[in-house]
């Protein structure tokens, strides 16, 4: 009894020492708690602390500065090599080629890290005493990614080989098929991304799987035995229900094409070639369509309505040619005709905004001969009908073209520095200076003009124009707001150039300087390739002195300038001169006498 009592003693002195200690750990237990809680609340909308990737520590950052600092080191890791192991070969690649980091996927990773349940904020928060916490990097194929892998490994590949058939004569020979080889992308894309993460130096195997050809040789033999109907006997060919002639078997072998399409051989005919030799056939039936044309009466123009043609419609007579060579009773096809549009339509002609004269100009042709006048007209007749867009440029050398005996012109006189010679085309020059002054009258920007070596009287002063095949031109460019249409006229003694278009206010101001720096004929000399060697001969010169001359033009619309310009010319004085033939010294400068 008294041991009971002295027990009962005892426990009684050690239960408030015991109750100590657990208030003790409790407040330990809770200022830890608040102190965890604390530093948590710290990293709200950072990184927690000792979360890593690719090495890089990312612990504190919020969102914006963990993906800079991803990016930095994904990418080191992306631009580092990589062997790929294909086969007794090894290729190297850079996975930033073909992989990117996703930035985004990797922040979303981060932030979440060490905030899954208390034990994973305890190991966060106590880092650095705690290993890191390390996540995987996202990791996404570039655009077009498995077509650069298929790229970097082209030449370990063996492309299938689809099933053909070619025509020998009218047997048809079919090829057979092979399968191929390519790796296998998204496989391949997979082993990189999981090296970008793990990192290493081992060879990335590359696996190849096998590719079926387009087209099989099942595929092929069926279209063998539809070629071999196509051309077991001839088309005869319809218009109107009229007989129009045959293809045969042989043309239509020659005109067989087999184009691949969802794993077969589809049986077609060319359809130029076919075109090609339906057209004679329905010739007959066949009618050009007209363009639209303008009529002038001097001071209006109206548009002339353009007419439809009847032409072959390709289309729809190689569906028939080929129903019909797929029949094996009825071998007839009926080959249709369709409209066929104008190049210049009645709407096109009319937006064109060709309604009146605007400007005309006509000039002499003085003493001219019979060849003379022909060239003349002929180059008028090229340029008659002429239409010059907004915006568009007119050059006299492409327009009228080379002047040859083959395109009709005569031999005339061309000027050759002082002298008047023989050539095929004279009379060229008439023709551009007419069509200058009207450029000039209409107030349009002349882009070349050149002036003669020496004056003609019967020119406009400072007016004249010179051209040459392969040489100076005349260009004006249209720069109204409506197009402008070029007519010719003219006499045995005069030609006449008149532009027809829409008047925009405009009036041209024209004046001419005075001549000066006057210079007297003196002698000139020549060289004449085609003379005997060693000649000298003395054409007599008109004795024209020389002298400078300048033209202005100032371009006002609607009252208000828009343009002023000035046009110098340079004219020689023709004095006599001397020609020379080869093989011999000439006395001073001198020019030479073509020899075309």
């Amino acid at each position: 009894m008294a041991v009971l009592e002295a027990s009962k003693a005892r426990s009684a002195r050690r239960a408030p020492r015991v109750a100590t200690w657990l208030l003790v750990v409790v407040g330990v237990l809770s200022l830890a708690t608040a102190a965890l809680a604390a530093r948590a609340l710290l990293h709200r909308g950072e990184v927690m602390p000792g979360v890593e990737v690719l090495g890089a520590d990312l612990g504190g950052l919020d969102a914006r500065a963990a993906a800079a600092r991803t990016d930095e080191a994904v990418s080191a890791r992306l631009a580092q090599p990589v062997a790929l192991d294909v086969g007794p070969q090894r290729v190297r690649v850079v996975p930033g080629k073909v992989l990117r980091p996703d930035a985004d996927a990797t922040v979303a990773a981060a932030l979440a890290a060490g905030r899954d349940g208390w034990r994973s904020r305890l190991r966060s928060l106590l880092a650095p005493l705690t290993p890191p916490l390390r996540i995987q990097p996202g990791l996404q194929p570039v655009p077009k990614a498995g077509q650069r892998i298929g790229r970097i490994l082209a030449r370990f590949s063996e492309p299938a080989v689809s099933a053909t058939v070619t025509m020998e004569g009218l047997e048809p020979t079919v090829s057979s098929s092979r399968p191929g080889a390519q790796a296998d992308r998204q496989a391949l894309l997979t082993a990189l991304e999981q090296r970008v993460v793990r990192g290493g130096n081992d060879p990335v195997p590359v696996a190849f799987e096998e590719t079926a050809p387009r087209v099989d040789d099942a595929a092929a033999r069926a279209a063998a035995e539809e070629a071999r109907l196509v051309v077991s006997a001839p088309v005869v060919l319809t218009v109107h229900g009229a007989a129009a002639g045959s293809l045969s078997g042989d043309q239509l072998a020659q005109l067989l094409v087999f184009r691949p399409h969802e794993g077969r051989l589809i049986v077609l005919l060319d359809e130029k070639e076919l075109t090609s030799q339906l057209a004679p056939f329905v010739r007959p039936f066949s009618r050009a369509p007209v363009d639209a044309s303008f009529a002038v009466d001097g001071t209006w123009a109206r548009v002339v309505p353009a007419r439809f043609g009847l032409g072959l419609d390709a289309k729809r007579s190689l569906v028939a040619v080929l129903t019909a060579a797929h029949d094996t009773r009825d071998r007839s096809a009926e080959l249709a005709l369709k409209p066929v549009r104008a190049a210049l339509t009645t709407a096109d002609a009319k937006a064109l905004g060709i309604h009146r004269r605007i400007s005309t100009f006509t000039t002499d042709m003085g003493v001219s001969s019979s060849n003379r006048i022909h060239n003349v007209q002929l180059m008028a007749d090229y340029i008659d009908g002429t239409i010059i867009e907004p915006g568009q440029t007119f050059s006299f050398n492409e327009r009228v073209g080379p002047r040859t005996p083959e395109r009709g012109f005569l031999e005339g006189q061309m000027i050759v520095g002082s002298l008047l010679l023989p050539s095929i085309g004279g009379g060229v020059c008439q023709t551009a200076t007419t069509l200058y002054n009207n450029a000039f009258e209409l107030g349009l920007p002349i882009l070349e003009r050149h002036n003669h070596s020496f004056y003609i009287s019967h020119y406009p002063l400072g007016r004249d124009a010179t051209v040459s095949w392969g040489g100076p031109d005349l260009k004006f460019r249209n720069d109204l707001k409506h197009a402008i249409l070029i007519k010719s006229s003219y006499t045995y003694s005069t030609l006449t150039f008149t532009f027809y278009g829409t008047p925009q206010g405009r009036r041209v101001v024209a004046t001419t300087s005075d001549r000066t720096n006057w210079r007297n004929p003196t002698k000139t000399y020549a060289l004449d390739p085609a003379a005997p060697a060693g000649s000298v001969r003395l054409v007599t010169g008109s004795q024209e002195q020389g002298f400078d001359v300048t033209v202005y033009r100032t371009v006002l619309e609607r009252g208000k300038t828009i343009r002023k310009e000035s046009f110098p010319s340079h004219y020689i004085p023709v004095g006599d001169t001397e020609i020379y033939g080869p093989g011999q010294s000439i006395p001073g400068p001198y020019f030479v006498i073509p020899t075309t």
